[in-house]
């Protein structure tokens, strides 16, 4: 039998029903595959014997006697097995945090390989990174078309 949430928080004496669980359809969550050993019911089937008393027809002088003859039977038993299985597992995505009970991973990080183009982590305001001139965007990750714009390639000029 395998536990449920219910029940595994019954048996656990906690409350694992509080705990805010990430969905795939939440904003900033990405689905994460991992190796988890997971338990399973196998069936296994047992033989036994038995002699079981038999009468029969046309022994001796009498006319039935009592013999005896061996049986089978089987019956099913149930072993536990486990086995690593990749299961999906849903988290935030890199540069993204959950906090309190919010739906989904609403706190932009800002980490080293945040902030693109010479772009600093920002302490205040809705912007994740203080771009340098040139470039904007919550990660420097837009440019500005500036001087020498080949086909579209500016930052070509930015690079040499």
């Amino acid at each position: 039998m395998r536990a449920g949430p219910a029940l595994l928080s019954v048996l656990l004496g906690c409350a694992l029903a509080a705990e805010p669980r990430l969905q795939r359809d939440m904003p900033n969550v990405c689905p994460v595959l991992e190796l988890a050993l997971v338990g399973h019911q196998e069936p296994c089937v047992q033989s036994f014997s038995r002699m079981v008393k038999m009468w029969k027809q046309g022994c001796t002088k009498r006319r039935w006697c009592v013999s005896y003859e061996r049986r089978s039977g089987y019956y099913t038993v149930y072993k536990q097995v486990y086995r690593m299985e990749q299961q999906t597992v849903y988290r935030c995505c890199p540069g993204w945090a959950q906090q309190d009970n919010e739906p989904g991973c609403l706190h932009l990080l800002c980490t080293a390989g945040t902030c693109f183009n010479g772009g600093k982590c920002s302490e205040e305001g809705s912007q994740v990174c203080q771009c340098p001139a040139g470039f904007q965007g919550p990660r420097c990750q837009y440019g500005e078309c500036i001087g020498n714009c080949l086909k579209g390639i500016w930052w070509l000029d930015k690079m040499q």
